[in-house]
């Protein structure tokens, strides 16, 4: 519980003129820790403001208040119908966004269609909140489609996330999921190229190997830890070999697949 001036003034620290400010973030993060009724209560009230950040707070507060180490969300289906309605009456970007990043974060099956009204939004923050609320419901099929739209979008965080969510969040396998994944191995972005290598690695689809080997052959040094975990499970070892650089790893590659096969996206 909070003192009501102390819980004024933490809901007016998140107010930062940046919405990444990390001192608003720190007074978001006290709020939601709390798990209290009375932080329930005023980031409510906030959601009706007029103004949008105060409304984009609220919704920050809302999806993860109460969450912790070995906590759950404290309000789920409260917070969730609070932030559906603000959801379909948004109309300013950064409030709606936060709405879909919170919703994501409860995870209650039914914001899935009102999540789907903004997979083609012209804004990129929305669609970037779209990727990663889907995400949330990775193992879920019915996140699927938005997806894998979503991974060929023009904007390469957007696509960044939405490779990541499908491929390395979620579980779902199959030949529409191994092939979207693949069609990502040729990406202008690299941080795309590298989550969709560790998803066909995570399902063990042999396309992988020509654009691992490459990657790893061009790394100097102790390959980034997503790599290195492609390369082990691909031969099939329990625990990163100590010392290993990208090369040795490619080199095991090469050694125990017979390959060095054309990328699968020319």
């Amino acid at each position: 519980m909070f003192e009501e001036t102390e819980l004024l003034e933490l809901f007016q620290r998140t107010l930062a003129c940046d919405y990444d400010d990390d001192d608003a973030w720190e007074a978001v993060n006290a709020l939601r820790a709390s798990g209290a009724r009375q932080v329930f209560d005023k980031a409510a009230e906030w959601l009706r403001s007029e103004n949008p950040l105060e409304r984009a707070r609220a919704a920050d507060i809302l999806g993860q208040i109460g969450v912790g180490p070995g906590k759950k969300h404290a309000f789920p289906a409260e917070a969730c119908d609070l932030l559906l309605t603000l959801l379909l009456n948004e109309s300013h970007a950064r409030a709606a966004a936060s709405a879909l990043v919170a919703l994501g974060h409860i995870e209650d099956p039914r914001a899935l269609p009102p999540i789907y009204r903004f997979v083609a939004h012209e804004d990129p923050v929305l669609r970037h909140a779209v990727a990663f609320a889907l995400g949330c419901f990775a193992k879920d099929s019915a996140a699927l489609p938005g997806l894998m739209v979503l991974m060929s979008d023009t904007d390469e965080d957007v696509r960044d996330w939405a490779t990541f969510s499908l491929g390395v969040w979620g579980d779902l396998d199959s030949a529409r999921v191994r092939e979207a994944l693949a069609r990502r191995l040729g990406d202008d972005f690299d941080n795309v190229r590298l989550e969709a290598i560790a998803g066909l690695a995570k399902r063990n689809d042999k396309r992988v190997l020509p654009a691992l080997i490459e990657t790893l052959d061009a790394t100097r040094g102790a390959p980034d830890a997503k790599l290195a975990e492609a390369a082990c499970l691909m031969l099939g070892l329990r625990r990163e070999p100590r010392h290993w650089k990208g090369p040795d790893y490619a080199l095991a590659l090469r050694h125990q697949f017979g390959c060095d096969a054309a990328p699968v996206w020319q």
